[in-house]
């Protein structure tokens, strides 16, 4: 062999020892990542399935609602219902008696808002969670336990998408989101999305 096909050879030889190390290296590291995220959903519905236990809840999650009716069927039961992914959008008084403004999460099959009158150990849960009392802390997801009175689905949605700086364009849609109303039994945290 001459000199240049020795190099070569050597070249090819490095190759196969790098790549093949770096494909053993990134096989080990998806392996312990599916390992975290098969724990952390496995955290999620051991909530879910302990909340429904607990309180005999139904769930509310389920195939996509497209009438209100559908929406009162689901929710309207007399029975508490369990709501998955929720996020806090507001708390505040009303008449002496204290809400929680809670609206699904973005992966949910229904567009809901759910408005709840919450007792003030679940709203000093929610406080007391992010460590303080800023709303700028409420980016949390939430499982919520609640019995429902009342559902209702707006006539119309206002869209805003930003045409510049300054320049904001509205446009007026038929909702897709449901109104619930009712009372809140109880509440559990599940964590900020990554």
């Amino acid at each position: 062999m001459d000199k240049n096909t020795k190099v070569i050879f050597f070249l090819i030889i490095v190759a196969i020892i790098v790549s093949g190390y770096y494909f053993f290296f990134l096989n080990k590291q998806t392996d312990k990542n599916e390992g975290i995220k098969q724990e952390e959903i496995s955290k999620s519905d051991l909530i879910a399935k302990d909340l429904v236990s607990k309180y005999q809840a139904i769930t509310g999650e389920g195939e996509e609602l497209t009438y209100t009716l559908q929406a009162q069927e689901r929710f309207i039961t007399g029975k508490p219902v369990l709501f998955t992914g929720a996020y806090v959008d507001d708390i505040f008084n009303r008449e002496g008696k204290i809400f929680i403004r809670f609206s699904s999460s973005w992966f949910s099959n229904n567009d809901y808002v759910l408005e709840l009158e919450c007792n003030r150990e679940i709203v000093d849960k929610i406080l007391s969670q992010k460590g303080g009392n800023d709303f700028y802390d409420f980016d949390g997801e939430y499982m919520v336990v609640a019995t429902i009175q009342e559902v209702a689905k707006p006539l119309f949605a206002l869209k805003g998408s930003a045409l510049s700086e300054d320049e904001v364009e509205l446009d007026i849609e038929s909702s897709r989101s449901f109104i619930a109303k009712g009372a809140c039994v109880d509440i559990a945290y599940i964590g900020a999305e990554k």
